[in-house]
């Protein structure tokens, strides 16, 4: 087990999904228990609360409450649990590095999200020098829409030499990055207060002629109620499809710590770079 921290100083750049979508979804696809730690002074999220995956897994405290680094302690040495914690923005990540830092000897991993605008890049550049931690901090892409333009889409985390451009990749020296697809499926999971995991549960537990079966034996005599329990079918198809595009990306890192191929590397192999 470990501590993974999903923080960025600034907002919007993908933290929640990271942490309430694609984390448990990765440990409940491996067999491994997880906690999740909001450690955040103005947002509360309760959006997930029809949600089996993280279901009383879910525990949300202030920078100002003392004993935040002795409950994961606690924690770490009571349970097997993975512990995912995610701070708020601004000052509320730089106290929760602070706060994790204190803990002691711990296998910790950084996970820094970001979007391919540049101020928020420089955001996370900032985060990444506050963190200190180069050989155990990954930057997390967030909302890219082809694998392929990638390194079109986050210019100034790749940099391109055509345009004169160093990217903070080369300049730090970056050796892994995770890379999340844009989907709406998180936001449509969401608004079921779901998350991706739940949503793309019921096409993982029955087959398509199964759940043809079951939806007519359900509503055969109610048209409509079969055409909505068909349609909530399909978007668990496509979201059980968006998830395995993040485990093929996460999941050897997950189980065994093993590092997969950065996407440059990937694209290379490709033909693409």
């Amino acid at each position: 087990m470990a501590i993974h921290v999903l923080l960025n100083t600034k907002g919007g750049v993908g933290k929640s999904t990271l942490s309430w979508h694609v984390m448990p979804a990765l440990f409940t696809k491996l067999g491994k228990s997880f906690k999740i730690f909001e450690i955040d002074n103005n947002n509360v999220t309760n959006v997930f609360h029809q949600s089996t995956i993280i279901k009383d897994n879910t525990q949300t405290v202030k920078t100002s409450d003392k004993n935040i680094a002795a409950e994961i302690i606690f924690q770490t040495m009571t349970s097997n649990d993975e512990i995912i914690t995610d701070a708020g923005g601004g000052d509320d990540a730089l106290k929760v590095i602070e706060i994790v830092k204190s803990i002691g000897e711990a296998k910790i991993n950084w996970f820094i999200p970001l979007n391919r605008n540049l101020a928020q890049l420089k955001n996370a550049l900032n985060t990444y020098e506050q963190i200190n931690d180069p050989q155990n901090t990954y930057f997390i892409l967030n909302g890219y829409t082809s694998l392929e333009d990638i390194t079109d889409e986050f210019l100034f985390y790749f940099g391109n030499t055509n345009m004169n451009i160093e990217g903070i990749r080369d300049q730090l020296k970056i050796q892994r990055e995770f890379a999340i697809p844009f989907s709406n499926y998180f936001e449509i999971a969401e608004m079921q207060n779901l998350t991706i995991a739940d949503l793309a549960k019921i096409s993982q537990e029955l087959t398509k002629e199964e759940a043809k079966a079951l939806f007519f034996e359900k509503f055969k005599d109610d048209k409509q109620a079969f055409f909505r329990a068909w349609c909530d079918y399909k978007n668990s198809e496509d979201a059980a499809q968006v998830l395995e595009q993040i485990f093929t990306d996460f999941l050897p890192f997950f189980d065994n710590g093993t590092q997969t191929e950065p996407i440059r590397a990937k694209l290379h192999k490709r033909g693409t770079l």
